[in-house]
């Protein structure tokens, strides 16, 4: 794998990389001016957090929602399973810095209000592009903030290379429960593509990722100056195994608040009990 796709493959989920290095194009006389100051900050920082939410939407122009079937209660056994194996390994990491030392590593770490904060791991995600799946090595760990601001862990990322069949997909979890999805359409900012995220969030920032966020064809993205990517990476699936229940609609399809977090229109999550 080039280091240009490496960059970009670890910036998938969060797309950091949509804040960074913008290429100068006809939006720019558009910019807003940035107000300075720690609540035009958190302002914006808060108005970025629900853009990112929503592209996590399986509404979102951006999303395009795997395979599913009606659940067999041979598929919920294997759920089951997944999840006692998953728990018993990930377990460890319910304190963020042995994620940290086992190389895991925070996705847009310059902005603080995420509604899910994913650790990464460019070793299990090049793994999963060679086709190797572990369920005690997931590709991102799912961290949300408490009420008193402190991480806690309540899920795992897994994923498969783009060109998985159905079956293959099935194979790994089943298709009947697990929400396997894409990103897709994407528009990156210049043509190189890849980046970091932005030092700082402020109104500007909010602007270029409404901007690119709202791009969904080619054409629309080199009249940005940017680079188009149909689909980025491959396949995924959040597990909230952590998320404080033993119901599988919400290990499969809710946040620790009981709120469905993603893709809420599945209709196998919980189904074949």
């Amino acid at each position: 794998m080039s280091s240009d796709t490496r960059v970009r493959v670890f910036c998938a989920i969060a797309f950091s990389c949509i804040g960074a290095a913008i290429a100068p194009s006809p939006a720019e006389s558009q910019l807003p001016q940035p107000s300075p100051g720690p609540a035009a900050e958190a302002q914006a920082s808060a108005e970025l957090s629900r853009l990112i939410a929503g592209l996590f939407s399986d509404t979102s122009s951006h999303m395009r929602m795997g395979p599913t079937r009606t659940a067999t209660t041979a598929d919920s056994a294997r759920a089951a399973a997944f999840v006692v194996a998953a728990r018993s390994a990930l377990n460890q990491y319910v304190d963020v810095k042995v994620a940290e030392r086992d190389g895991y590593y925070r996705n847009m770490a310059s902005i603080e209000d995420q509604p899910i904060y994913h650790y990464n791991s460019l070793r299990n995600f090049n793994a999963a592009e060679q086709g190797k799946f572990d369920v005690t090595k997931p590709v991102s760990l799912l961290y949300k903030k408490d009420d008193g601001g402190q991480l806690r862990l309540v899920g795992a990322m897994y994923a498969a290379g783009e060109s998985a069949a159905p079956e293959h997909l099935d194979a790994l979890l089943p298709i009947s429960i697990a929400h396997w999805h894409e990103h897709v359409n994407l528009c990156y900012p210049g043509r190189s593509g890849g980046g970091v995220a932005p030092a700082r969030v402020d109104a500007r920032t909010v602007f270029w990722f409404k901007l690119y966020f709202s791009i969904t064809s080619a054409d629309e993205c080199a009249n940005a100056g940017g680079q188009f990517v149909p689909v980025e990476f491959g396949w995924a699936a959040h597990v909230y195994l952590f998320a404080g229940s033993d119901d599988p609609r919400m290990i499969w399809g809710a946040d620790d608040a009981g709120n469905m977090d993603v893709h809420t229109g599945h209709p196998g999550a919980g189904r074949g009990r």
